[in-house]
């Protein structure tokens, strides 16, 4: 009786464990839709090693904020959020720590703005080709996109 009431235990700590699970899942999944990527592209690397840049635009859906923290790739172990600003009539390129997408708003990543640079490909890519990226945010967490590789912004 006593292994009996032992098993009828341990099935019940499983159960709830795959519950627990499958609930943490959906609601990384919610919070994903949140988080809309669009217009992604990058310019081409001609020579290995050179630095490269890409672009897209962020919606953020839903009813909280979240930020991109970091930015990954497979073609180059240093990627990097950067923006463009205008000091003293020089345009200067700077790294930041996170970019902030506020709630029901939008963020536009694009030539002479806000970007995201590729350091130290490990290859070369055309117009034509395709990069991925995986964008890592505070409360969506990770999401690859793949990115086009164009000669000029779409």
């Amino acid at each position: 009786m006593k292994k009996i009431k032992e098993k009828k235990n341990t099935m019940q700590k499983l159960l709830l464990c795959v519950l627990t699970l499958c609930s943490i899942h959906l609601n990384v999944n919610a919070q994903e839709m949140d988080i809309k990527i669009s217009n992604q592209w990058a310019r081409p690397i001609l020579v290995a090693g050179r630095p490269g840049s890409a672009y897209l635009q962020i919606e953020n859906t839903g009813d909280m904020d979240d930020k991109l923290l970091s930015v990954s790739s497979t073609v180059s172990p240093r990627v990097e959020i950067h923006e463009h600003t205008m000091t003293d009539g020089v345009m200067k390129m700077s790294k930041v720590d996170y970019l902030e997408i506020k709630a029901k708003d939008s963020v536009q990543l694009s030539p002479g703005g806000y970007h995201i640079m590729i350091f130290d490909t490990s290859i070369q890519y055309d117009v034509g080709d395709q990069i991925d990226l995986t964008l890592n945010f505070e409360n969506t967490g990770s999401v690859t996109q793949t990115f086009n590789v164009l000669k000029q912004q779409p």
